[in-house]
């Protein structure tokens, strides 16, 4: 009896976003209010997003006409970016625990991403679309590989924030849009373009439809997460650095007055 990952991936990546929330609020065993909401509200869709899978609903008939492929992710998205939006405090909490948190542990948690081995397997077997494997999973599976190189480079000090934050788009970037798109393209319909047994629909089964609905939503959220942090931090450096020449030449003018 073979063991699906896909539960395991994403029990690891809540208690994962747990810890980074946890940093929010030194010292403490529980994370800041907002970021305890939050997180209790990721776990009570990843159940909601869980059960549908287990249901059948998205592979159902009803379900595939509306082209799913294009935006079934997309409510995972909504889900879990309208909270921050939302809210400035929580957006400030999040900076807080992502600064906490440093750069190695948001490697290691892209090792994650090694989990696409069994993707490359399933299609080896003719268990998942092989089409899709090469498209999406050997890229994503590329990108899990070279979470070890910058974890050395990060360790031998040698990696900016600009490479850093590269790094986290290119982890977005590699799912996103290909992957919504090619599973439309797979998916029965007048859209289909590769008819290859199985189809996309296999992506939507259930186990592998935790992964798929919001195992990997999460990990390019936690990818733009990062990314937002590191803008956030360049745009504030650049704004104190264009004030400083201001304060400066307003000194100067009080001096001589």
């Amino acid at each position: 009896m073979r063991v699906p990952l896909p539960p395991f991936l994403l029990a690891a990546e809540l208690l994962f976003l747990f810890a980074v929330f946890q940093r929010g609020r030194p010292g403490k065993r529980f994370p800041p209010p907002r970021l305890a909401m939050f997180w209790l509200w990721l776990v009570a869709y990843s159940a909601i997003a869980t059960t549908a899978g287990f249901q059948g609903i998205y592979v159902s008939e009803a379900l595939l006409r509306t082209y799913p492929g294009f935006w079934l992710q997309l409510v995972t998205v909504v889900a879990c970016v309208a909270p921050v939006l939302g809210s400035s405090q929580l957006r400030s909490e999040l900076g807080r625990a992502v600064d906490a948190t440093g750069r190695e542990p948001f490697i290691y948690f892209h090792m994650l991403r090694l989990a696409a081995l069994g993707t490359l397997v399933g299609a080896s077997r003719r268990e998942f679309p092989v089409y899709f494997e090469i498209l999406v999973g050997l890229p994503d599976l590329a990108y899990a590989l070279s979470t070890f190189w910058v974890l050395g480079r990060v360790r031998a000090d040698r990696l900016s924030d600009r490479q850093f934050l590269l790094w986290n788009l290119t982890g977005a970037l590699v799912i996103v849009p290909a992957a919504p798109i090619l599973l439309q393209l797979g998916l029965p319909g007048p859209l289909q373009v590769f008819t290859g047994q199985p189809d996309a629909r296999a992506v939507f089964e259930f186990p592998m439809s935790i992964a798929s609905v919001i195992g990997v939503p999460l990990l390019v959220l936690v990818n733009l997460l990062v990314a937002w942090r590191l803008l956030e931090k360049r745009k504030n450096s650049t704004t104190e650095m264009d004030l400083r020449p201001c304060t400066a030449g307003a000194v100067k003018t009080e001096a001589n007055a």
